[in-house]
């Protein structure tokens, strides 16, 4: 159970998920490509090398940092995406980050006032893209929401909450001199009875 889980109010329901993106694992990769890629020259040089010839160590080094750094990278994107929630309900948008120091960001639907995206082509091909929400007093900046997965139905999720209830239509008072008329809405004319007498004569 994610933290979204945790936090919703009875009766509340979730309409949409969400979080980083995959791409966060394209750095990390491409660097795992170019480790293996010098590892295999490496290990190509020492087989062709002959018995007792000296071979260059910058390839088994190089090829060695690379591997490590690209570890890094994806545990860092894998950790970036296990720690990341955001979720659109029927009243608010919820985001959270972090493990051991937490952020979270909440904002009811009816206090949004826009919702930007950003999207480079190769966001659009791939469907991801940064994301700021802005409201009265308060927002979700671009800042936390980055390389965000489906932000254009995010979007669409938040515009489509709940139109705030119709507040009840209230009389209309008029001051005519020193009296003070209220004008009730208009209400059903009540329906003419006979009177007595004149049921009586037919």
């Amino acid at each position: 159970m994610g933290y979204v889980d945790t936090v919703l109010l009875p009766g509340e329901t979730v309409r949409f998920r969400t979080g980083r993106h995959w791409v966060l694992y394209v750095p990390g990769l491409l660097l795992g490509l170019l480790g293996a890629g010098c590892a295999g020259w490496t290990a190509y040089a020492y087989a062709a090398a002959e018995f007792g010839e000296h071979v260059d160590i910058l390839w088994p080094a190089l090829s060695a940092g690379l591997l490590g750094l690209a570890v890094v990278l994806l545990g860092r994107a894998w950790y970036r995406r296990r720690v990341t929630e955001i979720a659109v309900t029927d009243r608010r948008v919820i985001y959270r980050s972090g493990l051991l120091r937490r952020t979270t960001s909440e904002m009811p639907l009816d206090r949004i006032e826009k919702i930007d995206v950003e999207q480079g082509l190769v966001g659009q091909m791939l469907d991801y893209g940064n994301v700021s929400v802005n409201g009265i007093a308060c927002g979700i900046g671009a800042d936390r929401l980055k390389r965000i997965a489906g932000p254009i139905r995010l979007r669409s999720h938040v515009i489509a909450g709940d139109p705030p209830a119709r507040l009840p239509q209230r009389p209309v008072v008029a001051e005519l001199g020193r009296a003070t008329v209220v004008q009730a809405p208009p209400t059903a004319a009540p329906a003419l009875t006979e009177s007595a007498p004149a049921a009586a004569a037919r």
